[in-house]
This record gives structure tokens, C-alpha cells and sequence, in this order.
């Protein structure tokens, strides 16, 4: 009687179907990372802003800082907060400001308000923010 050595014509079929199964999974999940990309995090590498220019208003106990930005990127961006640091980056007025939504190539305008009164001569950073977190610096001295 001869005796057959191997592996079963079954068990066999078996093994390749589990290896084109894997081999498919795989391929799928390495596609789908590169087509599915997170629109918001693109949304967000598109977005660029530039501060333009800055008017300075200082009453007795009282500023008001108007920021001009410019949307220098694709998308629309949406100014969420601003402030006014000092030279050494200690806040000296800001936070949330009205939301501003500003248009690719457009320039739109945010101001930040204080009761503190913003010293004659002394240079200061205005710090704007998007809500995607972009922001963009601007250093300017109060006119006397």
C-alpha cells in the first residue's frame, strides 16, 4: 500500500483563501488612508492669515486695538480670539473676540478692548487666532 505524503487538496484551498483575504485587507486599509483625507485637517494646512495693519486708540483708562487681517490662503477662516502681549509674551488684553469670518483674498477687521490703558512708546505683539488654531503675530508701538 503506498502511503501519500502532503497536504490535502482542502486544507490547502483553505490556506489560500485566508492568505488573498489578509493580502485584500490589507491593500484596503493602505488605500483608504490615502484617499480619505480628514477635510478639516486639510481645511487647516490651507489656512493662512496675515495681520495688515493695527489702529491704536488709548483714552484715560480705556484701549481699543483694531487688527486688520488679510486671508492670504484657500479657505475661509474664522478669527476666534486676538490679543495684545507685551515684549516679554505676558498678556496685556484679549481673548475671545465676535467671530470674524473672512473670505480668501479679503481682509476683515477684529477689535480688542480693554480697560487697561496701553502705554505711549512702549512696543507691543497683537497675537490673532483662528478657531483651526492658525495664527499669525504683529508687533506695533503706541504713537504718543
Amino acid at each position: 500500500m503506498k502511503i501519500r505524503s502532503g497536504v490535502s487538496p482542502i486544507v490547502a484551498t483553505v490556506i489560500l483563501i485566508l492568505i488573498a483575504t489578509a493580502a485584500g485587507v490589507l491593500l484596503w486599509v493602505w488605500v483608504s488612508g490615502y484617499v480619505s483625507r480628514n477635510p478639516t485637517a486639510q481645511s487647516a494646512l490651507d489656512e493662512r492669515i496675515k495681520v495688515e495693519a493695527v489702529r491704536v486708540e488709548v483714552e484715560t483708562n480705556s484701549s481699543k486695538v483694531t487688527v486688520y487681517v488679510r486671508n492670504v490662503g484657500s479657505v475661509t477662516v474664522n478669527i476666534s480670539s486676538g490679543y495684545v502681549l507685551d515684549v516679554n509674551g505676558n498678556l496685556i488684553m484679549g481673548g475671545p473676540v465676535n467671530s470674524t469670518l473672512v473670505k480668501p483674498g479679503e481682509v476683515g477687521s477684529v477689535v480688542i478692548s480693554s480697560e487697561q490703558e496701553l502705554i505711549k512708546g512702549n512696543l507691543y505683539i497683537v497675537k490673532i487666532v483662528t478657531q483651526r488654531g492658525t495664527e499669525s503675530l504683529y508687533s506695533f508701538v503706541v504713537p504718543p
